[in-house]
């Protein structure tokens, strides 16, 4: 699939002539068979006025701006310069003439030749209110409330009969005759209204509660008027249709926002913008409803804009099904059934569909490197009903990610992609308390997009595969990267917060240390001292489980301290460091052979007897090789920088108060910032700390600590 950046169909003759013999005789100069040009559009675009020569277009309909005026001819383009004038809407634009403004002067050009036909100097507070006829209609606020119209022949004239303290009015094209009116009056109180065009009077006032204040959709004819109006209380849209010069009065039910234009002696409304909803309905169609007989021909699927032509036609963007979506000209004669023609084509279907080049994952993703997979589809709709899932492979535990409907907030409605949805995986999946890091390994993936307003009836439906790997981490006993905290109760049950229950009967043990993966499996393992003086390994099988226990060797009850989880020999492979009752503190390097994880015990000090708490911690001052931590019994916290061979520098002051924790444990980078944390466990709140990594060498923890998660307000004698 090829990107949409920018999607442009250029019909040239042959869709000249159609619009030639559509628009009518003498509305059209066709271009010539093989002239270059012809008439382009983009798929976000909507036609925002129709005239002779040619139709004022929105380049951004989300927005309203990036406009051009396009003529059938040639597909020439002329902007409308948006740096210089206010938007134009459709109360700007009669025919081919559209009103402009800068901030002192209004103008009329007329867009077929060109030329500037009006001109009127603004007064003080004034601005633009519309164009209707051969009028522009002038609103000031300051100092005195006033509606003026300007023409050539008249010149300016005071509209009489709007209110002195009427507030938000506009003007728009109507018949020949008159002009529509909306204001608000001093009880905010919304109006419809005609204004005489050769009086300069108001010649009908409705009042109008329910029309919405912001949006002038409403249409006039010889015989009728209408507009739309929203009842908060069934929160439904409907079109009041008067009779004009009588009291009969028809009200429709509507979508929402709808359009409101009528063709003939019929009445036509759509909803707003169908491929924006959720659920179908027959009023998301482009309604043409015999307000003689009540008959309703529903064409197109879906409308985002209306627009009457000079002619008595409808030149209306929106799509229908089968046929495209772009632009249609939709015209009814005499009693015959109204009739659309496709014009322009915008380049993307009309039922939903993908417009761009998803970015899906696949292959082998590194969770070392990144934590967010990107998993975005562009669709040509926003109102899509969008899941996708995502399963680990051994576990069968799932990630499933439900979007109904695009909310694009803070946007500025520039879809060149199309309209994207699913954002991307943040690497977690469903877990025994809710969500948990990801595993490692192999994942299939599946997503469903539907449209929401029934325009297709067939799901788009994408699968695939792809692998997550990373580098083994100490703490990590479930092989999803997270750092893992073991924590015993009394009943002898040993768990993990990510995974759940590991097994019981550990309380034969009086000591457990997470090691790292010393014996080579790939996945970290423990060692656990019985209470004759064994030790135990423990291999890791990367499922919050372990194999069965392998004897290291007896006689380690003479220690007070163990801990693991450093390289502190620089080869790679995490060690244990022990503390006997004398003082006296060993290195046992890592072997890798399971049969024999350790080296002959090496002496690297004496004097640590001062310390109730040694800590492996990996590296948290910015070398490369593992350090140590150790609290003494005044609760003042050490560091001790490893060299890389086995030794360390002089004790580094960390800071006092950690007397208060049972526990203090270095279970890697906690929060992914690729520094190591410590941990710490208070008995008395029942919590488990984090104090953040720094990296720095004298300062390497941020002494603010912060609540976890990590078995918080359980009971447990032992972690590790």
């Amino acid at each position: 699939m090829t990107s949409a950046r920018t999607v442009r169909n250029r019909l040239v003759a042959s869709v000249a002539t159609v619009l030639a013999a559509t628009l009518g005789a003498g509305l059209l100069a066709v271009a010539p068979a093989g002239a270059a040009g012809g008439i382009e559009i983009e798929p976000d675009a909507a036609v925002v006025a129709a005239g002779s020569t040619g139709f004022l277009v929105s380049m951004n309909r989300y927005r309203g701006d990036e406009q051009f005026w396009i003529r059938y001819d040639t597909g020439a383009r002329t902007p409308i310069d948006e740096a210089t004038y206010f938007h134009v809407r459709e109360n700007s634009v009669v025919g081919d003439h559209v009103l402009l403004s800068t901030s002192s002067e209004a103008t009329v050009r007329d867009m077929g030749t060109g030329a500037t036909v009006l001109r009127a100097p603004l007064e003080r507070g004034e601005r633009p209110a519309g164009l209707a006829g051969g009028a522009m209609f002038l609103q000031s606020w300051s100092p005195t409330n006033t509606l003026r119209m300007y023409d050539a022949e008249h010149g300016s004239r005071l509209v009489t009969g709007v209110p002195d303290d009427y507030r938000f009015v506009s003007v728009r094209q109507g018949t020949a005759t008159h002009a529509l009116l909306q204001y608000r009056d001093s009880d905010d109180v919304e109006h419809r209204g005609t204004i005489d065009l050769a009086t300069g009077t108001v010649a009908e006032d409705y009042a109008a509660p329910l029309a919405p204040e912001w949006e002038f959709e409403a249409a006039l004819s010889d015989t009728r008027i209408a507009w739309k109006e929203y009842d908060p209380a069934s929160k439904k849209w409907s079109v009041v249709v008067h009779t004009r010069g009588t009291s009969e009065k028809q009200v429709f039910e509507a979508g929402t926002h709808p359009h409101v234009a009528f063709l003939g002696d019929r009445l036509v409304h759509a909803d707003w913008d169908a491929t924006q909803a959720l659920s179908p309905s027959p009023l998301n169609a482009l309604n043409i409803v015999d307000l003689k007989t009540g008959a309703t021909t529903r064409l197109l699927d879906h409308v985002r804009a209306v627009a009457a032509a000079p002619d008595g036609t409808l030149l209306v963007t929106g799509g229908k099904i089968g046929t495209g979506d772009g632009v249609f000209r939709v015209s009814a004669d005499g009693d015959s059934a109204p009739t659309a023609r496709f014009l322009v084509d915008s380049g993307r279907p009309a039922e939903l569909a993908e417009v761009s080049d998803p970015e899906l994952p696949s292959g082998t993703i590194d969770f070392d490197k990144q934590y967010h997979v990107p998993f975005t589809q562009y669709f040509n709709h926003k109102g899509v009903k969008y899941r996708f899932t995502i399963r680990h492979g051994r576990t069968g535990r799932t990630f499933t990610y439900v979007e109904n409907g695009y909310v694009g907030a803070g946007d500025d409605g520039r879809y060149p992609d199309g309209i994207p949805m699913g954002w991307g995986w943040g690497g977690s999946i469903s877990g025994p308390g809710g969500y948990m890091d990801a595993f490692n390994g192999a994942y299939t993936w599946e997503s469903v997009a539907e449209s929401g307003a029934g325009l297709g009836t067939t799901p788009i439906k994408r699968s695939g595969s792809f692998t997550i790997t990373r580098t083994q981490k100490p703490h990590d006993f479930d092989d999803n990267g997270s750092p893992d905290v073991l924590a015993r109760d009394a009943s002898g049950i040993l768990r993990t917060h990510d995974s759940g229950a590991v097994g019981g009967g550990w309380q034969i043990y009086d000591r457990i240390e997470a090691t790292g993966d010393i014996a080579g499996t790939g996945f970290a393992d423990i060692v656990a001292r019985d209470r004759t003086g064994v030790l135990w390994l423990y291999q890791g099988n990367g499922r919050n489980g372990f194999l069965g226990r392998v004897k290291v060797g007896g006689g380690w009850q003479t220690y007070e301290h163990l801990t693991g989880g450093s390289d502190f020999t620089g080869d790679g492979r995490p060690d244990l460091v022990a503390a006997d009752k004398t003082g006296a503190l060993y290195l046992y390097r890592a072997t890798g052979d399971v049969n024999a994880p350790f080296a002959t015990r090496k002496k690297i000090g004496t004097g640590w007897g001062i310390y109730n708490q040694l800590t492996a911690t990996g590296n948290i001052a910015g070398a490369a090789p593992g350090d140590l931590l150790a609290r003494d019994k005044d609760g003042v916290l050490w560091m001790y920088l490893g060299k890389g061979d086995g030794t360390f520098t002089g004790r580094t002051r960390i800071g006092g108060g950690f007397g208060r924790y049972s526990e203090l444990i270095g279970a890697g980078d906690y929060d992914r910032d690729k520094k190591n944390d410590l941990l710490a466990v208070d008995p008395a709140t029942k919590t488990t700390y984090v104090f953040r990594g720094t990296g720095q060498r004298y300062t390497p923890f941020n002494l603010t600590r912060s609540n976890t998660l990590l078995f918080k307000g359980g009971s447990y004698n032992l972690f590790s």
